[in-house]
C-alpha cells in the first residue's frame, strides 16, 4: 500500500524544517531504515529513515523548501504491505469510537517502533528520557522519547496516534540502531478505548504523556527557528506568547509584537524611604536551605557522559605533555582594532581568535609532526598537509569542537566571518554532524571567561591541542636601541599539550617560540 510520510517533529518544540539534500530518486527501492532525507531544524540536522521497504513514488518537496511539520514530503509503496483490518465495533467499545466515520488504515494494530538512523554513521543511541509512561494515549507526531547520539539530541516522536503499550528500554540504556525501545497500538479507537475506562475525564487522557519543564509555564511550545532566536535576544518566555500561526505557532512577528507590548517586562519593587528622609538601611537576601534534601542527585548521562568519555579516553590513550610561553600582545592589540574596524564595515566581528588560528597553521606547517594523528589499525603515523581547526565552543550542552577546515588558505577576516557564523550556529544546535569531524588540531580559548594558565586535553586522536588563556596588562621592560624601559604592556600565556607518544617536548616548544615570534609581530602573519 502507499503510504505518505510526514515530516516529524524531530526536535522540542520545532515547527518546520529545512530539506536539505534528498538522498534517492522517485523509483528507487529502498530498504527499512534506509536514509531518505536530511532534514535541518533550529536543533540539528538529521537523516530521515524509511519506516518500511517500498518504492518511492513521490518526493514532495525540492531540497532548500522549508516544510512545517507533518506535511507530507514523501509517498512510499510498500508492495505487498498489508494492514490489518478494523475490528467491528463491539458494545463496550461503541460508544468510544462512535465519532469516527470510519476506522483509518492499521487501525488497532501493534507496532513495534524500532531505534530509527538519526545521524550518519551512527550505531546506537542513549535513552534520554521517557516523555510518556506506559498506557498513555498519544497523538501522531507527539515526542515520546528523546534519544542522544554522539552527534546530536533528538526527539523521537510517535508514528500514529495510539497508545503505550510497552516500553522496552530504560533512560540511560544504550541502544543499537534497529532495536525495538517501545511498542504501540495503533488507531484513535485505542485512545477511545483508554478514555473510556479511565477514571479521568476523556480530554485529560490525550494530554496525559509528561514532557519537560520548562522556566515558566510547562508544556512544548511550537514556534519557528526565527521566533525562538529573536525570543532568546529579547530573553522572553515563549509560553506566554499567543502563536498566530497555523494551529498555533509561534511567529517571529508573535515575539516582535509581545515584547513591544511590556508584557515581557518584570516590574520592579519600590524602595521604601523612612519618614524621616534618611534612606533605608539596605537589605540583605537571607540564604536559605532548600527544604527536603540536602543534596540533588541527578543521571549521570546525555551530552555531558559523552564528553565524560571522550575525555577519559583522551587522558588514559596518549601520553600528555604540556609547555606554556608568555606573548606580549600589545602590538597584536593594536592591529586587531585596526582590522576590527575593517571587518565592521561589511559585518564581520574580528577577535583574536583568527590571528590565532592563521599563526598556528603556519606553525604546524612547520612542525607537521604536531599535524599527525596515529593510526593504531594499521600501526602508521598520518601527517596531514592541510590544517582543519577544531574550535573549542561553550555551549549550553557542554563543550562541542566542529571544525573549520583549510585554514592554511584563508585570511584573517575570512577565518572571522566562518568562526563567527560556525559558533552562533554550534550555539543555537544548527551545527551538522560532518562539521564536527575532521579536524587535525584543536584550539580551546577560556581567556574570555578568566584563567591565567591551562593544561589542556587533548582532542584524541589528534596529537595536540592550543589553550589561549586571558590577556594582562602590567609593567613590562621594552628593550630599545636607546636601551631598557619600563612601559605599561599587554600579555597572554599559550599553552600547548601533546601526545607525548608522538611529538617531543623540543618540538612543542619550538612551535610555542614560532608561534610567540609572529603573534608579538602580527604584520609577519602576511609571511
Amino acid at each position: 500500500m502507499a503510504l505518505e510520510f510526514k515530516l516529524p517533529d524531530i526536535g522540542e518544540g520545532i515547527a518546520e524544517g529545512e530539506i536539505v539534500k534528498w538522498m534517492v530518486a522517485v523509483g528507487d527501492v529502498v530498504e527499512e531504515h534506509q536514509p531518505i532525507v536530511e532534514v535541518m531544524t533550529d536543533k540539528a540536522t538529521v537523516e530521515l529513515p524509511a519506516p518500511q521497504p517500498g518504492t518511492i513514488t513521490e518526493i514532495r518537496a525540492g531540497e532548500g523548501d522549508v516544510i512545517p511539520v507533518g506535511q507530507v514530503i514523501f509517498v512510499l509503496d510498500g508492495a505487498g504491505a498489508t494492514s490489518a483490518p478494523a475490528p467491528a465495533p463491539t458494545p463496550a467499545t461503541e460508544a468510544a469510537v462512535a465519532p469516527e466515520a470510519a476506522s483509518p488504515p492499521g487501525e488497532g494494530r501493534t507496532v513495534s517502533f524500532k531505534l530509527p538512523d538519526i545521524g550518519e554513521g551512527i550505531a546506537e543511541g542513549e535513552i534520554v528520557q521517557w516523555m510518556v509512561a506506559e498506557g498513555t494515549a498519544v497523538e501522531e507526531h507527539q515526542p515520546v522519547v528523546e534519544v542522544m547520539t554522539d552527534k546530536a539530541t533528538v526527539e523521537i516522536p510517535a508514528p500514529a496516534a495510539g497508545v503505550i503499550q510497552k516500553i522496552l528500554a530504560q533512560a540511560g540504556d544504550v541502544v543499537p540502531i534497529g532495536t525495538v525501545i517501545f511498542e504501540l497500538q495503533a488507531g484513535s479507537g485505542a485512545r477511545a478505548a483508554v478514555a473510556a475506562t479511565s477514571t479521568v475525564p476523556a480530554a485529560a487522557v490525550a494530554v496525559a504523556a509528561p514532557v519537560p519543564s520548562v522556566v515558566h509555564g510547562s508544556g512544548k511550545v511550537r514556534a519557528v527557528p526565527s521566533a525562538r532566536r529573536v525570543a532568546r535576544e529579547l530573553s522572553i518566555d515563549l509560553t506566554q506568547v499567543s502563536g498566530s500561526g497555523r494551529g498555533g505557532i509561534i511567529r517571529r512577528a508573535d515575539v516582535e509584537a509581545f515584547h513591544k507590548s511590556g508584557a515581557s517586562a518584570q516590574p520592579t519593587a519600590p524602595v521604601s524611604t523612612p519618614a524621616s528622609g534618611i534612606p533605608a538601611k539596605p537589605s540583605f537576601p537571607s540564604i536559605a536551605l532548600p527544604v527536603g534534601d540536602r543534596e540533588t542527585r541527578v543521571p549521570f548521562r546525555g551530552v555531558r557522559r559523552k564528553i565524560a568519555e571522550a575525555m577519559a579516553r583522551s587522558k588514559y590513550t596518549a601520553t600528555h605533555f604540556t609547555v606554556v610561553e608568555e606573548l606580549d600582545v600589545t602590538d597584536l592589540i593594536k592591529i586587531r582594532a585596526q582590522a576590527k574596524e575593517i571587518g565592521a564595515k561589511d559585518g564581520i566581528k574580528v577577535t583574536y581568535m583568527p590571528f590565532i588560528m592563521k599563526a598556528v597553521a603556519s606553525g604546524l606547517f612547520r612542525f607537521p609532526e604536531l599535524n599527525s594523528q596515529l593510526d593504531e589499525a594499521t600501526n602508521e603515523i598520518v601527517t596531514y598537509h592541510y590544517v582543519n581547526l577544531g574550535i573549542a565552543i561553550d555551549t549550553a550542552q557542554g563543550l562541542i569542537v566542529p571544525v573549520v577546515k583549510d585554514v592554511q588558505s584563508k585570511g584573517v577576516l575570512q577565518l572571522a566571518s566562518e568562526l563567527s557564523e560556525i559558533a552562533e550556529r554550534t550555539r543555537s544546535g544548527k551545527i551538522k554532524p560532518e562539521e564536527l569531524s575532521g579536524g587535525t588540531f584543536t584550539i580551546t580559548n577560556a581567556g574570555n571567561i578568566g584563567g591565567i594558565l591551562a593544561t589542556p586535553i587533548i582532542n584524541f586522536p589528534e596529537v595536540g591541542i592550543l589553550g589561549v588563556n586571558r590577556i594582562m596588562k602590567r609593567p613590562g621592560v621594552v628593550e630599545t636601541p636607546e636601551g631598557d624601559s619600563f612601559e605599561v604592556r599587554h600579555y597572554m600565556n599559550l599553552s600547548i599539550s601533546v601526545d607525548h607518544r608522538l611529538v617531543d617536548g623540543a618540538s612543542a616548544t619550538r612551535f610555542l617560540v614560532y608561534l610567540r615570534q609572529v603573534l608579538e609581530n602580527p604584520g609577519l602573519l602576511s609571511l
